[in-house]
C-alpha cells in the first residue's frame, strides 16, 4: 500500500508568521500547481523575498485565507529585521492587529480614575489592559480600544465611568492621586518621548518615563485632571487618543533571557532569536515562566490529520482502538534546535490498545503498527514556522518492519508510514516511541 503524501497539493509560502493550514485550492493555482505563491519569478525579486516579510495581518489573510485568530509574527515595514509578536484577531472579517502585553497585574498596564468627594460617592475605576490595538505601519496605540481589558469600579462624571483608556491617571479632587502604568518589556517596543500632557482644572501630574522607555509611570491631581496622551479627552468609557510607540531592538535567545530582563514575564508568546542572532529570529512559546523556563515551538498547522502520531491498533493489541496524538506545541532547545519528541505537555491523545502494558499515547514524529492489515501513521507539519526538519532523522525499525518518511520540497513537512509486527517509523534513537519514549527530532533554521 503506497501512501500518498497530503502536501503535494496544499503547498503555500512559509513565512516566520504563522500559517495555519489551508484547504484545496483552484486548478490553475500556483498551489494546485506545486509551486510557491509568493515565490520571485525575476532575479530582482529574489532579495526582497529574503528581507521582506507580513507587516500586517491582512498580508498573513492575504497568504492564507484560513488563517485564524492567535499569535503571529509580523514585521514593522515588512523589514525582516524588525519582528514582532503580534496578536491578529477578526481573522474571518477584517484583520486588526494588537500589540500583546507580558507585564500584567494589579499595578501594571493600568489606568485608573482615582474616586472623590465630587465623583457622588463612587468607587476607583480600574482597567487592566492584556493586548493594546496598534497600526502595525504607524506603531501608533489606540488607547480608546478596551477589547481586551477588564475593569472594575464604579463612579459619576456627569454620566456613570465604568472604564478608563490605556495610558490615563485621573483625578477629581486632591486627597488621593489618578494614576496609570504603561508596560512594554518584553515586547519589541518603547514608548515615544514627550507623549503625555496634563490637563484639567486645576491640573497637576507627570508622566515618569523609565531610562529605555518601555515603562511609563501615570499620576495626576486636578478638580477635574488628567495625565494621559495629547489630545485625549476625558479619556474614559472608550475615549482615548494615539499613543505613539517606537521600535527597539532587542535579540533574547531564549525564555530564561526573557525572563533576566523582565522577572515578572508571564507564559505566552515571545519573540526569539537563534543563537541571539538578528538575522534568525522565530515565535516561540515560553512555559513555566515563574520557575525554569522552557521553550516551545507552537504548530500552526493542527487538525485530526496534521502534527499527528499514530499506533494503528491490529490482532496483536488486544482488541485495542488506534491510539492518536495530536500535537499543538513541541519542546525545543532554542540552542540545538532539537525538539523533544516525548514531551507531552502540549498534545491531546485518543484511544487504547496494549502493547505488553497499556497505550494510551503517542510520541511526536512516529507510526507505529503491529499487524500488516492497516499502517501506523504521522505526520509533522512545520509549515507557518521558522523552521524545517533536518534531512535523513527517520529510521523503520521492528520485527519484518517496513516504512518510510516522505518529506515535502522544503522538508517543512514529513508523512510517515508504517508496518510490523510490531514496527515503528520515527526518529533515530526513539524506541517503541509511546507513552512518553521520545528522542531528539533536529530541526533546521529556514
Amino acid at each position: 500500500m503506497m501512501h500518498a503524501p497530503r502536501w503535494k497539493k496544499l503547498m503555500f509560502a512559509a513565512s516566520l508568521a504563522v500559517l495555519p493550514a489551508c484547504g484545496m485550492e483552484e486548478a490553475n493555482s500556483p498551489e494546485a500547481k506545486g509551486l510557491d505563491p509568493l515565490a520571485p519569478t525575476e532575479l530582482g525579486q529574489t532579495q526582497a523575498a529574503l528581507t521582506t516579510g507580513p507587516a500586517s495581518c491582512q498580508d498573513i489573510k492575504n497568504a492564507n485565507p484560513a488563517a485564524a485568530d492567535g499569535a503571529y509574527v509580523l514585521f514593522h515595514g515588512g523589514d525582516r529585521s524588525k519582528p514582532w509578536a503580534a496578536w491578529c484577531q477578526n481573522m474571518a472579517g477584517t484583520p486588526a492587529e494588537y500589540l500583546s502585553l507580558p507585564s500584567t497585574g494589579p499595578s501594571l498596564n493600568f489606568s485608573q480614575y482615582t474616586a472623590g468627594y465630587n465623583n457622588g460617592g463612587g468607587t476607583d475605576v480600574r482597567t487592566l489592559f492584556t493586548k493594546v490595538r496598534i497600526d502595525p505601519a504607524t506603531l501608533r496605540v489606540s488607547t480608546g480600544d478596551q477589547t481586551f481589558s477588564t475593569s472594575s469600579g464604579l463612579l459619576w462624571h456627569g454620566d456613570a465611568v465604568t472604564s478608563m483608556s490605556y495610558a490615563a491617571a485621573m483625578n477629581c479632587d486632591f486627597v488621593r492621586p489618578g494614576l496609570g502604568n504603561v508596560d512594554l518589556r518584553g515586547t519589541s517596543f518603547a514608548v515615544a518621548p514627550g507623549e503625555f500632557v496634563t490637563v484639567g482644572y486645576y491640573g497637576s501630574g507627570g508622566a515618569t518615563y523609565s531610562s529605555d522607555n518601555q515603562v511609563v509611570d501615570l499620576w495626576n491631581w486636578g478638580e477635574c485632571g488628567w495625565t494621559s496622551v495629547q489630545g485625549a479627552d476625558h479619556p474614559f468609557n472608550g475615549r482615548g487618543a494615539q499613543l505613539q510607540l517606537q521600535y527597539k531592538q532587542s535579540t533574547p535567545a531564549s525564555c530564561q533571557d526573557i525572563k533576566t530582563a523582565l522577572p515578572s514575564a508571564a507564559d505566552g508568546e515571545y519573540v526569539l532569536y537563534v543563537n541571539g542572532d538578528a538575522s534568525k529570529p522565530w515565535a516561540a512559546w515560553c512555559q513555566n515562566m515563574a520557575g525554569t523556563p522552557a521553550e516551545y515551538l507552537s504548530l500552526p498547522s493542527t487538525g485530526p490529520s496534521l502534527n499527528f502520531s499514530q499506533y494503528t491498533a491490529g490482532y496483536n493489541n488486544g482488541g485495542g482502538t488506534d491510539v492518536r496524538t495530536l500535537f499543538t506545541k513541541v519542546r525545543i532547545d532554542p540552542a540545538t534546535l532539537r525538539v523533544s519528541t516525548g514531551d507531552q505537555t502540549f498534545s491531546t491523545s485518543s484511544g487504547l490498545l496494549w502493547h505488553g502494558d497499556a497505550v494510551t499515547s503517542m510520541s511526536y514524529a512516529a507510526a507505529m503498527n503491529c499487524d500488516f492489515v492497516r499502517p501506523g501513521l504521522g505526520n509533522v507539519d512545520l509549515r507557518g514556522t521558522s523552521f524545517a526538519v533536518a534531512p535523513g532523522e527517520f529510521v523503520t525499525v521492528g520485527y519484518y518492519g517496513s516504512g518510510g518518511a516522505t518529506y515535502s520540497s522544503d522538508n517543512q513537512v514529513v508523512d510517515l508510514w508504517n508496518w510490523g509486527e510490531c514496527g515503528w517509523t520515527s526518529v533515530q534513537g526513539a524506541d517503541h516511541p509511546f507513552n512518553g519514549r521520545g528522542a531528539q527530532l533536529q530541526l533546521q533554521y529556514k
